[in-house]
């Protein structure tokens, strides 16, 4: 394992005992070294919806969603400057936005964050992103698999996926930023953080994305078409999301991702 190249902090569980969907929330961040990120910010809105204001005042800025998600935060949105996004833009829809998809795609847009509450899709379409075509499709984990192993063979790779409460919905993508990947599922924490560490870590990979729904997470992993050598870090459940940000912060260290999960 490269010392300075990944670093395994032990997951947390955070114990909630409000309601049987808040029990099984996740909060899950993937931070980087290496990113070309600047001025990155957050906004977290609890049980609230999101504030169009504050996304479109960093559009002014020239910030960018890099990765949002419904998590134990409820909505949290992460965003910074000199990302590749040109232009961007984004719905929050209580049914997948199929039409409203299709007509951005003919704009030059591709799908490049996307994530499910209890009650509704929040969609995220930017330009700039190198993407040449998207594919998506929901159905069970069972059932995506044969069609996932079958697009990669055309050269997509996953780039998006979200649990709805029945099944997920995933989003393969063509000249995504990702050259090689793979996956695996695990049904505990420990067993995630345990194949992390023997499967990607310390084989020189890098995390892509880390999802929960329906029980299970799913993780998806490989090569980067640039960048590889990337100090990365996961943190499950932090018991303060916002406190864990400031501290990658100050080392020079940005959010790459942030994922989450609930089980209706």
């Amino acid at each position: 394992m490269r010392m300075m190249k990944k670093l395994l902090i032990a997951a947390m569980l955070m114990q909630l005992s409000v309601t049987t969907a808040l029990a099984q929330d996740k909060t899950l961040l993937i931070s980087e070294s290496g990113l070309p990120y600047t001025a990155q910010t957050w906004f977290a809105y609890g049980s609230q919806n999101i504030d169009q204001n504050d996304i479109v005042g960093c559009w002014d800025q020239g910030k960018r969603i890099v990765t949002a998600a419904y998590t134990g935060e409820g909505w949290f949105v992460i965003m910074a400057g000199n990302t590749p996004y040109t232009m961007q833009t984004y719905l929050v829809s209580e049914t997948w936005p199929e039409e409203w998809i299709a007509q951005k795609t003919q704009e030059g847009y591709a799908i490049t964050s996307m994530s499910r509450s209890n009650s509704q899709w929040l969609v995220v379409l930017s330009q700039g992103s190198g993407i040449s075509r998207q594919i998506v499709w929901q159905n069970t984990w069972d059932n995506l698999a044969p069609w996932i192993a079958e697009q990669k063979g055309h050269g997509y790779s996953i780039t998006d996926l979200a649990f709805d409460g029945k099944g997920w919905l995933v989003v393969m993508s063509q000249n995504s930023k990702f050259v090689s990947q793979g996956y695996f599922t695990a049904d505990t924490n420990n067993d995630m953080m345990r194949s992390i560490k023997s499967e990607v870590w310390d084989k020189g990979f890098n995390l892509h994305q880390v999802a929960y729904g329906g029980g299970k997470f799913i993780v998806t992993f490989g090569n980067y078409a640039y960048g590889d050598e990337r100090f990365q870090n996961l943190q499950v459940n932090p018991d303060d999301p916002k406190g864990y940000i400031r501290q990658q912060w100050e080392k020079g260290i940005c959010i790459a991702y942030i994922g989450g999960g609930v089980v209706t």
